[in-house]
């Protein structure tokens, strides 16, 4: 076990050692750590309810619906190809040693913790926009943190339990995708059918995850009853919850500690699956990853110089599409931004001030699945700047697909939001041009960051910088529409405001940002 310690000590020391000898992935974190310190103090400091205080029963379902996708989506994944607390670097090093395979489990179960913090960091940015729709207990925010530190500390064991019964027999594979799957399908047809009565998601999200048997469903319900006490409060659910979490991680955990421990073949799928999605996470193909790629599209390459660019990055969207432009990262901001508008209680709000709190939740997720964009794996290559054009006119040929996708996009959404809320004409095409307008933020924010921290570094430093640079400017266009909607009494105005802004600074950034493509060098 000194020899596994004396890995993870080193790691640390190096990881510190890299940050100090590069100034700028130094000022790179900075900017992260900062960033980190005011959400946390937002989180634990900023008021409840500022802007509705919507009812703890809702909070409830909303919670217990998202931890049982989130165990089923894991579980699914992790029955496939297997759960992990492992990278290649140990199956190659650790793997190999003459250490017990007992202290090697214990050494990932260390190494966890890790992934545990990002995954906090993920919960506080989620927290002020709870605050500010729920009315949170003096230890709310603490509730939630235990449950995202249990929720990440149970999944993988059970994964990994799971995957080394089923690896052995594909009966007992097909048997628990039955069974999970069954439950999958009996819990939405429940749901299909309160939906269908109440005709509210709001009010079937209370119906069918708070009930009692969803609060006290082992697993699900102990750890979505546990983050329901930030708002409802510690009941008898909460310390049933706690003790069967507790009970489940130690003894899941007991049981793969006094197994004979062969887990070494279980684990390795997993811990290669791991590595291809950090690794397209690097290249900025998040998205991308594991979908089904079409091998050829019915488009050709067309235009010259500059063009070519453009025309060759439309096609690599068209062959991860399902239609013309519309993938997975459509099917989310869609169904997300007006889910949560379904979901949000909407008393005496006007067409226009609905398609604002659309426009602003669905740019906030498209913050968040962005990813790095198509143009940092563009850069990698020499062929664009090779091109015999301006280095203006390559970026704006390299990133106008990004700019059709987000307009593809936003039509798609607004247009499906103007007719669900009977918006009018101008609304809906405020809307989609003031999506096109963030999104140029968003995109040439990245190509800015990426031009002043070069390659490198760390590309989550990166995309972590970028999406602070973004929340920095775009933000404070938010706060002020607002304010301008509510002087003005017109919520359109606040749409015609917001896009403005952004337009303002998408242009601003674009004009910063296109020396990159003048050399390699300028590229890092």
């Amino acid at each position: 076990m000194k020899a596994l310690l004396f890995l993870i000590k080193k790691s640390l020391k190096n990881l510190i050692k890299g940050i100090v000898k590069k100034p700028s992935a130094l000022i790179g974190f900075i900017f992260v750590f900062a960033f980190v310190v005011f959400i946390i103090v937002a989180s634990f400091l900023m008021p409840s309810g500022l802007i509705r205080t919507a009812s703890p029963e809702l909070y409830n379902g909303i919670v217990v619906a998202v931890f049982a996708v989130l165990y089923f989506s894991y579980l699914t994944i992790g029955m496939e190809k297997g759960s992990t607390y492992f990278r290649m670097a140990d199956v190659n090093l650790v793997f190999t040693a003459p250490i017990e395979p007992r202290s090697i489990l214990v050494y990932g179960f260390i190494k966890q913790i890790g992934g545990i913090v990002v995954l906090l960091f993920l919960t506080f940015c989620q927290i002020p926009n709870l605050r500010n729709n729920f009315e949170f207990q003096p230890y709310g925010v603490w509730m939630i943190l235990a449950a995202v530190v249990l929720f990440a500390l149970a999944y993988p064991l059970i994964s990994m339990l799971l995957y080394s019964w089923i690896s052995k027999d594909n009966k007992r594979k097909k048997l628990v995708y039955y069974i999970l799957y069954a439950f999958a399908a009996i819990i939405a047809v429940i749901t299909l059918l309160d939906l269908i009565r109440t005709k509210s998601i709001g009010a079937t999200l209370e119906n069918v995850f708070n009930s009692p048997i969803a609060r006290y469903f082992p697993i699900i319900g102990w750890t979505g009853s546990i983050a329901a006490a930030a708002v409802s409060g510690v009941t008898t659910e909460v310390y049933v919850g706690a003790v069967g979490m507790v009970l489940l991680i130690t003894g899941v955990s007991a049981a793969i500690y006094r197994m004979s421990l062969d887990y070494y073949e279980d684990v390795l799928e997993g811990t290669e699956y791991v590595e291809a999605v950090l690794k397209a996470k690097r290249s900025g193909n998040t998205m991308t990853f594991n979908a089904n790629i079409k091998n050829k599209t019915s488009n050709r390459l067309f235009g010259k110089g500059a063009q070519a660019i453009f025309s060759k990055q439309l096609l690599e969207y068209r062959k991860t599409s399902h239609f013309f432009l519309f993938d997975i990262s459509s099917v989310i901001v869609i169904l997300s931004a007006i889910f949560y508008r379904l979901v949000t209680p909407a008393e005496n709000m006007s067409t226009s001030a609905t398609l604002f709190s659309i426009l602003g939740f669905a740019s906030y997720m498209h913050l968040l699945i962005q990813g790095q964009g198509r143009l940092n794996a563009e850069i990698e290559k020499p062929f664009i700047y090779l091109i015999p054009d301006s280095p203006a006119k390559k970026l704006f040929y390299a990133t106008m697909p990004e700019h059709i996708k987000n307009l593809f996009d936003g039509l798609l959404l607004f247009t499906l939001s103007g007719i669900l809320f009977k918006a009018d004409i101008i609304s809906v095409l405020a809307c989609i041009i003031g999506y096109v307008a963030i999104g140029s933020v968003y995109v040439y924010t990245g190509v800015l960051t990426r031009r002043m921290f070069g390659s490198v570094q760390s590309r989550n430093l990166i995309f972590f910088v970028k999406i602070i640079f973004s929340i920095i400017f775009v933000l404070p266009g938010i706060i002020a529409a607002v304010i301008l909607g509510l002087i003005a009494e017109s919520w359109l105005l606040a749409i015609c405001g917001l896009g403005g802004w952004s337009l303002v600074f998408g242009m601003t950034f674009f004009v910063f940002s296109s020396g990159i493509l003048n050399n390699i060098e300028a590229a890092g």
